[in-house]
């Protein structure tokens, strides 16, 4: 991807003496689907409030098709947001929320009423256009606030958690919808998110944020099995971090020796709670022993929780019929192993 539609170079903002976003450098291409994503307060939302002219930032350009920005009011930019709360207008039924952004361009009557038709039949809700916005179903609602913002056919749609009111079956409808938008239109979706399966299953690049600052960028398998900082290995998916000086293809851990695949020195590796085998009979190669916790379901399929004798929290991945053969009870010893091969390095 060479075709930045959006650029951040050394970007900050500030609350007062609070830094919300500190030396911001982005590049968001043209035509793809990026996801911003962290914990609460790390910076996802402030950027993209300041991606949709909401926020200047305090310092740093960003530049919108190589035009500079800062000073670019919300309404001069061609840069629709989709709320977590929607903003649909209660006054106005359906299709005269569609045609609001046309109306506010001066496009007349019949063409604004031609082409919120035509969106509101994209988005299966033809014959729903009288209808009060009160009288519609969650995702109902949220197909009306894309057509919205799409009916303009801007060139950026920028997203602020908006299936996160929805219930877990019209999520997964939902992400069809947007990717499936994003695909036929080509636009550049920017999409805010605190969910994992949200990213992971749309973009095709998924921005880590922490503490203001990007922690790592890339395609979401490539973040998923590679996290590059324990920040990230933490924040992703479930997995296990074992730290400690390797020498000779052997880490010196809290838990006792293990091999990994690394060059002597510090560093730590990541074990994917999916990639655990969990024994009662100590295996050869790479293990620990840990105490059974407890297990929570996790539709496909079941964590079981353990603590190491340092006190160290580990997560394992199984089956039901595994479960049921390990039968395990608080307190319990196990054996937790896994392929040296398949731990991800972090080093340096």
């Amino acid at each position: 991807m060479t075709d930045p539609l959006v650029q951040f170079r050394a970007v900050h903002k500030r609350f007062g003496t609070y830094v919300a976003v500190k030396s911001l450098d982005l590049d968001i291409q043209r035509g793809e689907f990026l996801a911003l994503m962290g914990p609460s307060g790390c910076g996802k939302t402030t950027t993209l409030r300041m991606l949709a002219g909401l926020e200047a930032p305090s310092s740093g350009t960003i530049t919108i098709g190589g035009k500079v920005m800062n000073e670019v009011p919300p309404h001069q930019r061609d840069t629709p947001l989709v709320w977590q709360s929607l903003a649909l207008f209660p006054f106005l039924n359906v299709v005269e929320n569609v045609e609001f952004g046309l109306r506010m361009r001066g496009i007349d009557a019949k063409e604004r009423r031609k082409r919120a038709m035509m969106w509101l039949g994209r988005m299966d809700l033809k014959g729903f256009e009288d209808r009060r916005i009160d009288q519609l179903s969650g995702g109902q609602r949220q197909r009306v606030a894309l057509a919205r913002s799409l009916v303009t056919e801007p060139e950026m749609l920028l997203l602020d958690e908006p299936l996160s009111a929805l219930d877990a079956h019209l999520v997964i409808r939902m992400q069809g919808v947007l990717t499936r938008l994003q695909k036929e239109l080509g636009i550049t979706f920017v999409y805010v998110t605190h969910s994992q399966s949200e990213a992971f299953a749309m973009a095709d690049r998924v921005v880590i944020m922490g503490n203001g600052a990007i922690e790592q960028i890339g395609p979401p398998r490539e973040i998923f099995r590679g996290p590059k900082t324990r920040f990230v290995a933490e924040f992703v998916g479930r997995n296990n971090i074992l730290g400690g000086a390797v020498k000779g293809g052997v880490m010196a851990t809290a838990q006792g020796d293990v091999p990994v695949p690394a060059a002597d020195g510090a560093a730590e590796i990541v074990i994917a709670a999916d990639r655990v085998t969990v024994s009662r009979d100590q295996p050869a190669g790479a293990a620990v022993r840990a105490s059974f916790l407890s297990e929570e379901f996790a539709g496909t399929g079941i964590i079981c929780y353990f603590e190491t004798p340092d006190g160290a929290e580990w997560k394992a991945q199984v089956s039901e019929s595994q479960l049921a053969a390990l039968q395990p009870e608080t307190g319990q010893s196990f054996w937790l192993s896994w392929d040296p091969a398949r731990a991800h390095v972090m080093q340096g």
